[in-house]
């Protein structure tokens, strides 16, 4: 039974398409393939290159000119030759007939002229012979027709008329045959009547031995245009192609110039090659003195980032194969944007020179010094045994820096800090260990004026989470990721709850519950803290409104907001349309702001303080006593409320110096008219003192923790009169007010 051959390549059963082919088989067909084309490619780009010289195209040229001039000569020569054939062919019957002319008139009959052809015959090239007389009758003949002669081509009408024109010339006759040459001459007989003397001649042996000697002078020719060309070409070469190449060389390499041969000072090749070199002198200077400014800092002549860069990849390098160690250390000046503000970009120009010499001064043979930025500098310390010993070393130059020196009638104390970081240990790339000092630099900078921090994994750590906190952060608001704690406070003297805290938390979806530490300062950096704190008040004022409408006790909120927030223009208005849009009385709201940011930008911080108190929101300064605030200032604030930082109540049981902070702070706010507040009460003892130092209010663990709106809701529903929930606590704070613990007069304890 015969079986049909299955289809091939049409994906049918039985078939075979293109997946049934191994796939090693496909990877050698395909490599096959690149190979060839690789090849062809390299192919095309050697003989375009080979083909575009200017030596191959000068020998193609002096080639052409060859051939044409051999084609010329050859011919010239052969038509000279074949000239020179054809005259020695009419000498030779010239000189046959004259002979035969000269001996017919003295011959005696038909013998004698045929005897006379017979030896006319004999003579060189000479075929054959005739004497024909008028009527075309054959007198005498060296051969007869079957011979091959035959007097009927010349017989007729044609010889009657030769004859009858009585000229003693030579008259070639055409139908001699190939290779031959015929002629006819008028002669005389004896007798007095015309005749006709017919010579052929053999044309063929002459032309054959003139050819040879055409082909011999031919010879001779060509063997001299090659070798005049060869000449020409290879000086050619010399004068012309030769410095065409160097010249080419030197333009793609910009190597050292060959001596160049000219005829002459004025040689067009000598003068574009030294305009070249002049040219490329130049250039280079230039791209030299672009290169150093490039890797230059102006100002102070030290390497800039590009420069310590570089070289640090080269120590690198070098430390590796030395096994040392290397120190990358920047250094930054301490407010030093203060300095350009109050004493002029001059003097800040002074200070930057100041410090590049210093660190010039300081550097050790084979360290290197730059500037990185307005002002930063970086220093690779070469050979640094240890971390301690590199940190030393740092320390030296900060000491340095903060040397007390003069601008004018100024005298200036500059200090610094210093990141640093360790090579091999840390990292072994350019990139990664600047990197690393930066972020060493960072934690410094958070340490205070004259720090030197060394990198450690943490710092990197840490930088990840913050960035981490940047990527969430932007998705948080969309998703209502944040909610707020409130935390009671308490009046010392009544027991009453007089308001609370709204603190953001986050409630990260894989973190869980983020403290506002971690990612408010991260909110403010990248610019997401006037979203948070625009949430924060229509939260808190939404919840107030919420806690009012259940006839829940009034209690104030106090919000913290950020310093970029205080220097908003529209906070107030911000504030105000909330307090509209929820129906909160302003009374009912508190905005905290710490008191660092107070004393930034003063005199705009207290036009919008002073705005926000003018709509009857409460302001208070948090973490009274940690900040650098004046008394002067501290007038001029329209605030409320001190609240005592809590680093001065955990210590005021402890010892008896830990009262005296606080109660400088409690007299000073009442003596402004002011409230006190004090946070982080974890005691019953710390409570006591604190109302016998005579403070308002009270906040902390022991007073009340953190809750989420819902349960400090219970929390309140569970104040009889707004009293405090906890019957032992009020207790206390009742039972001490009983026995008259001092109190200042006419200040509220229940408006927050």
């Amino acid at each position: 039974m015969v079986r049909s051959a299955p289809q091939r390549g049409t994906g049918h059963e039985g078939g075979r398409n293109d997946a049934s082919v191994p796939s090693e088989d496909r990877s050698k067909a395909g490599a096959r393939v690149a190979l060839a084309e690789g090849a062809r490619l390299a192919f095309r780009r050697l003989t375009t290159r080979f083909f575009l010289a200017l030596r191959v195209k000068v020998v193609i040229l002096l080639g052409l000119a060859a051939l044409i001039m051999l084609a010329a000569s050859g011919l010239l020569v052969f038509h000279v030759y074949d000239s020179e054939a054809g005259e020695r062919m009419h000498t030779r019957a010239v000189i046959v007939t004259d002979m035969l002319a000269s001996a017919i008139g003295t011959s005696d009959g038909d013998a004698d002229l045929r005897d006379l052809v017979s030896r006319m015959a004999e003579q060189s090239h000479v075929d054959a012979v005739a004497i024909i007389d008028e009527g075309g009758r054959v007198i005498a003949a060296s051969k007869d027709e079957g011979d091959g002669f035959s007097a009927s081509p010349i017989s007729g009408r044609d010889l009657r008329q030769f004859l009858a024109e009585g000229a003693a010339a030579l008259r070639p006759v055409e139908t001699a045959g190939p290779g031959l040459a015929a002629f006819l001459r008028r002669v005389s007989l004896p007798g007095g009547e015309a005749a006709a003397v017919f010579i052929r001649l053999d044309q063929a042996a002459l032309v054959e031995s003139l050819k040879a000697k055409a082909w011999n002078v031919l010879v001779w020719l060509t063997g001299a245009i090659i070798v005049g060309m060869v000449t020409v070409s290879l000086l050619m070469q010399r004068i012309v192609v030769g410095p065409i190449e160097a010249l080419r060389n030197f333009a793609e390499r910009r190597e050292l110039m060959p001596d160049l041969p000219s005829s002459g000072p004025a040689d067009e090749i000598a003068i574009v090659a030294s305009a070249l070199a002049n040219s490329f002198k130049a250039t280079s200077a230039s791209e030299s003195r672009l290169a150093s400014l490039a890797h230059t800092d102006g100002l102070t002549g030290l390497g800039n980032w590009s420069f310590l860069k570089s070289r640090l990849a080269e120590e690198i390098a070098e430390a590796a194969r030395t096994g040392e160690t290397i120190a990358v250390m920047i250094l930054n000046l301490d407010k030093f944007k203060d300095i350009n503000d109050t004493l002029g970009h001059d003097s800040g120009d002074a200070i930057l020179q100041r410090t590049a010499d210093i660190l010039r001064g300081c550097q050790k043979p084979g360290d290197i010094v730059a500037r990185l930025g307005a002002d930063e500098f970086g220093v690779v310390i070469r050979g640094a045994m240890s971390s301690d010993e590199a940190v030393e070393y740092a320390n030296r130059f900060i000491r340095a820096v903060g040397v007390p020196f003069r601008i004018g009638a100024q005298e200036i104390h500059q200090t610094a800090c210093v990141g640093l970081t360790l090579y091999p240990q840390d990292a072994r790339d350019p990139d990664v260990l600047l990197k690393n000092a930066d972020l060493a630099l960072s934690r410094a900078k958070f340490e205070g004026s004259g720090a030197c921090v060394l990198y450690r994994h943490e710092l990197h750590l840490r930088v990840m989470e913050r960035n981490s906190i940047e990527r969430d952060l932007r998705a948080a608001l969309a998703q209502k990721q944040f909610v707020l704690y409130y935390q009671p406070k308490v009046d010392i003297t009544s027991g009453r709850i007089s308001g609370a805290e709204a603190l953001i938390r986050w409630q990260h979806p894989e973190r869980g519950l983020i403290a506002p530490d971690l990612f408010v300062p991260v909110a403010e950096r990248c610019g997401f803290i006037g979203d948070l704190t625009r949430w924060v008040l229509e939260e808190a004022c939404r919840q107030n409104r919420a806690w009012q409408d259940a006839g829940l006790p009034k209690v104030g909120i106090a919000v913290n907001v950020s310093a970029v927030d205080l220097r908003r223009p529209d906070l107030s208005d911000m504030v105000a349309n909330t307090l509209v849009r929820h129906a909160i009385s302003p009374q009912y709201l508190e905005l905290e702001v710490t008191e660092s940011m107070v004393m930034r930008d003063v005199d705009v911080v207290i036009g919008t303080l002073r705005r926000l108190r003018s709509l009857g929101v409460g302001i208070g300064i948090d973490d009274f006593g940690t900040g650098y605030s004046s008394l002067a200032y501290l007038k001029r604030f329209p605030v409320k409320r001190l609240k005592i930082d809590r680093s001065f109540v955990r210590d005021i049981a402890d010892t008896r110096d830990g009262k005296i902070i606080p109660k400088v702070i409690i007299d000073l706010a009442h003596s402004l008219g002011l409230n006190v507040l004090a946070e982080g009460v974890e005691n019953v003892a710390q409570l006591e003192i604190l109302r016998a130092l005579g403070c308002d209010e009270a906040q902390g663990y022991f007073l009340g923790r953190p809750m989420p709106a819902a349960e400090f809701e219970v929390f309140l529903r569970h104040s009889p009169n707004g009293l405090h929930p906890v019957e032992e606590l009020r207790d206390v704070m009742t039972i001490a007010a009983s026995k008259g613990s001092p109190r200042r007069q006419g200040v509220p304890g229940s408006a927050a």
